[in-house]
C-alpha cells in the first residue's frame, strides 16, 4: 500500500507540474526545453531534414579516458551530462596548449575545458557582459542567458582550474581575435544565424593553419544554429568536414 501511495504522490505532482509548466509556465525557459525533451522523446523532430552527418562519440574519443567533471550538474543553458563528457575527452585526448570558448554563460564547461587540459595549458572565455548593446540581432529568447548576475560563476571555488582561465569579455561579432590562436574551439555564444556565422569564421581564424579542432553547441537545438551550420557544410568548403556528434547537439570539425 505505501508504494501505491507514493507513486500516487508522485503521479499528482508530476501531474500538476506539467499541467502549469505547459500552460503558464511556458514563459519559463527551462520549462520550455522540457517540452522539448518530451516530444523528442515521443520521436518529434524539429529539424528532419538536417544537412550534417552524424559520427558517434566513440569515434571522435575513446570511451576508456578518464576525465574531470567538477560540475556534473547541469541546468538551462548548459551542455548535457554527455556532451560535457565529449567535450572533456577532446580535450584530455588533444591536449590543446590554448584553448578558445566563445560563450563564457556559468562556466560550467569553462571549468570542464580548464581540469581537462594540460596544465601549462590556457584557456581563453570571452563572454558578454550583462546590458551591452550588441552588434547583430540576437534571438530574443537567448537574452536571460545574457542578462545574469556574474560571468563564469561556476569558476569562483575552484581556484586551480581558474588559474589555466582568462576571462576576456565583449561582443563576438566585434570582439579583436587576431591577438590570440588555439587549437580547440568551442563555440556556444549567441544562437542568432548571423552571429553563428559570424562566431564560426572567428572559430577557422583562430584555428588558422594549425592542427586543431572546433566544436559548435546547439546544432539540431536552435534554429539559427542549424541553419548556419548546415549551410556551411553546404557551401563552403572549409565547413566540408562537419559532422554532428550522435545523441548530442555538438557539432565537430576537426581543422
Amino acid at each position: 500500500m505505501s508504494k501505491l501511495i507514493r507513486f500516487g504522490r508522485r503521479y499528482f505532482a508530476a501531474a500538476a507540474g506539467a499541467a502549469y509548466a505547459f500552460t503558464l509556465g511556458l514563459r519559463n525557459a527551462r520549462h520550455r526545453s522540457l517540452l522539448q525533451q518530451i516530444a523528442t522523446h515521443f520521436g518529434h523532430d524539429d529539424y528532419p531534414d538536417r544537412a550534417l552527418p552524424g559520427v558517434a562519440a566513440d569515434a571522435v574519443t575513446s570511451w576508456s579516458t578518464d576525465v574531470a567533471l567538477p560540475e556534473p550538474e547541469g541546468r538551462d543553458g548548459n551542455v548535457s551530462l554527455l556532451e560535457l563528457l565529449v567535450l572533456a575527452r577532446i580535450v584530455r585526448e588533444r591536449r590543446p596548449a590554448s584553448l578558445f570558448e566563445i560563450g563564457t554563460f556559468d562556466g560550467r564547461t569553462t571549468l570542464a575545458l580548464a581540469a581537462n587540459a594540460p596544465n601549462d595549458a590556457v584557456v581563453y572565455t570571452l563572454d558578454l557582459p550583462a546590458g551591452t548593446p550588441t552588434e547583430l540581432s540576437i534571438v530574443e529568447s537567448e537574452r536571460q542567458y545574457v542578462e545574469k548576475a556574474a560571468s563564469g560563476a561556476r569558476l569562483r571555488g575552484y581556484p586551480a582550474a581558474l588559474g589555466k582561465v582568462r576571462q576576456l569579455y565583449g561582443d563576438s561579432a566585434t570582439f579583436d581575435f587576431a591577438p590570440y590562436a588555439a587549437q580547440f574551439v568551442f563555440v556556444d555564444a549567441s544562437h542568432a544565424y548571423e552571429y553563428v556565422l559570424k562566431d564560426s569564421e572567428s572559430a577557422l581564424r583562430l584555428v588558422g593553419d594549425t592542427r586543431g579542432v572546433i566544436l559548435w553547441h546547439d546544432y539540431g537545438a536552435w534554429d539559427g544554429v542549424t541553419r548556419a551550420l548546415d549551410e556551411l557544410y553546404m557551401r563552403d568548403p572549409r565547413f566540408k568536414d562537419l559532422h554532428v556528434i550522435s545523441g548530442t547537439t555538438l557539432a565537430i570539425l576537426e581543422h
